[in-house]
């Protein structure tokens, strides 16, 4: 997913620790990885002409040992971790098991594999998420309606927390996307962009990291069904009622009233949300569509 399709996220900040130089290539006195013996033995098997099966499994262990790695070295995003060579003679498998290991943890969002740079710790992204439940609502895997009860829950407890924890900058960053919302107030795709960036924005204010990356994960159908909420608004009176409701959420977060906040976004779901979205029940994304919108 792109920065335009779900609203940033600042990067953690890498935290340095005694010691972790000796987690690269090289280390002395390391506690040896997981399975390694396991994964070994299974490697010589595969060497001796195993099947295709037993490659599979093998990169599947490769893939736990690597993740293990990373929970027992401390290492945090933007870390830097072995390369493919060092694990390979860790665990005694070949280096195209290694290969295929760190693309899949690369295609997962677990580590950064980006070409001629040391592989990395990646932080945590709500796209796989999004990813996911695109195509289970497109297969009719997952009703559009099950996804807007998920949102509603988790938004309402949201902005409750917001509404207590918030910080003043955090306030005044939910209260600058409103008002590029009335500044847009007649371009849809803006308002669509804006009013995304509001909700992820009041999830980062709760100080819930899981709450943030639900919300951003969410963000491909929510554009979406904002804009075909906003198309609706053929009157100047619908949009300011549409505008209204934002702002009577700002209004509680600012006060500190998480009963009035929750009631708020509440009312914003049941008045200004649920009609849309099921319109989309016979809606199909393309995964192209919201990459790059």
């Amino acid at each position: 997913m792109s920065s335009s399709t779900a609203p940033r996220t600042k990067r953690p900040a890498t935290r340095k620790r005694a010691g972790h130089k000796n987690a690269s290539l090289g280390r002395e006195n390391a506690e040896p990885l997981v399975n390694v013996k396991s994964i070994a033995k299974n490697g010589a098997s595969s060497a001796n002409g195993d099947s295709g099966a037993e490659e599979g499994s093998l990169v599947q262990q490769a893939i736990h040992a690597v993740a293990n790695y990373l929970h027992d070295q401390g290492l945090r995003p933007g870390d830097t971790l072995p390369g493919e060579k060092y694990f390979a003679d860790e665990l005694g498998v070949s280096r195209a098991v290694m290969r295929e290991a760190f693309g899949a943890l690369g295609a997962l969002q677990i580590i950064d594999i980006a070409r001629g740079r040391k592989p990395k710790v990646s932080p945590v992204d709500g796209s796989l998420f999004a990813t996911s439940i695109v195509h289970g609502f497109n297969t009719s895997q997952i009703p559009i309606m099950d996804v807007w009860e998920v949102r509603k829950t988790v938004e309402i407890r949201a902005v409750e927390l917001a509404a207590t924890v918030r910080t003043e900058e955090e306030l005044a960053e939910i209260q600058d996307i409103v008002e590029a919302i009335v500044l847009n107030i007649n371009n849809v795709d803006k308002v669509s962009q804006y009013n995304a960036e509001f909700h992820y924005a009041i999830a980062r204010a709760s100080h819930n990291v899981l709450f943030a990356q639900i919300l951003a994960s969410f963000s491909p159908i929510t554009r979406v069904a904002t804009r075909e909420a906003w198309r609706k608004c053929t009157t100047k009176a619908q949009k300011q009622a549409q505008v209204r409701i934002h702002k009577a959420i700002v209004r509680a977060i600012a006060r500190k009233d998480p009963s009035a906040a929750a009631n708020a976004m509440r009312k914003c779901f049941d008045e200004a949300i649920r009609d849309n979205w099921s319109r989309l029940a016979a809606h199909r994304f393309s995964f192209d569509d919201f990459v790059d919108s």
